[in-house]
């Protein structure tokens, strides 16, 4: 059984090769791309100190371009800028409650964000496996509503934090698909974290994301 496994295995290599031969990719130079994603696994930290509080920050979708570069004299590695956009929510998140009395928070963030990716990308074939990072900064806009019931009074005063640009990372994978000598398409993962320092609080704001690229070469 083991041995009629061993040779299914060896059929279906040899199959992929006839079909997807290992020669080096024609896709070179530079290129641009669209993609689109959706955030899952938010997760956002309040610190207004001395206190700490845990935001209940809902997915979203994500969407962005890329120009980037391939290096003909270094098969494996590219460079990218990009640029992607998010509106996740924050859903009504409970502060401080004693008895009837409470303090409650709800609102949106609008995230814009710049970053430089470094990807290493095996070169052989139709299917390019890929690993990256990138670095940059994040235009971090959040606003909220907060709703507190004190000694039986309601009152529901807008929350303006304003805006920070702060230093954001990611961590990338995934695999692209040859569709043509210019065409390809991008499956890929990220984890996405960034930090703004607000004049009176500050977010940690981690994210993971799931993405779907197009790229054309020039």
């Amino acid at each position: 059984m083991k041995q009629s496994s061993r040779y299914l295995v060896l059929l279906l290599i040899a199959t992929l090769l006839v079909f997807f031969p290992l020669k080096a990719s024609a896709q070179s130079g530079a290129y641009f791309g669209v993609m689109g994603g959706y955030s899952f696994s938010p997760d956002a930290t309040w610190d207004l100190a001395p206190y700490s509080f845990d935001l209940d920050v809902k997915e979203t979708w994500m969407l962005g371009f890329k120009i980037g570069y391939n290096f003909p004299q270094m098969k494996y590695f590219s460079v990218e800028f990009e640029y992607s956009y998010m509106n996740p929510d924050i859903d009504r998140t409970i502060l401080a409650q004693a008895g009837s009395d409470f303090v409650a928070i709800e609102g949106d963030a609008t995230l814009h964000n710049f970053m430089f990716n470094f990807i290493a990308r095996y070169p052989e074939g139709k299917f390019h496996p890929y690993f990256g990072v990138g670095i940059g900064f994040s235009q971090f806009d959040v606003t909220g509503t907060l709703t507190g019931r004190i000694g039986g009074v309601t009152q529901t005063p807008v929350y303006d934090e304003g805006d920070d640009t702060p230093f954001a990372w990611q961590i990338l994978a995934g695999i692209d698909f040859e569709l043509s000598k210019n065409w390809t398409i991008d499956l890929g993962y990220r984890y996405f974290a960034t930090n703004p320092d607000f004049s009176r609080s500050e977010i940690d704001y981690k994210t993971s994301m799931v993405t779907l690229g197009l790229k054309y070469y020039f």
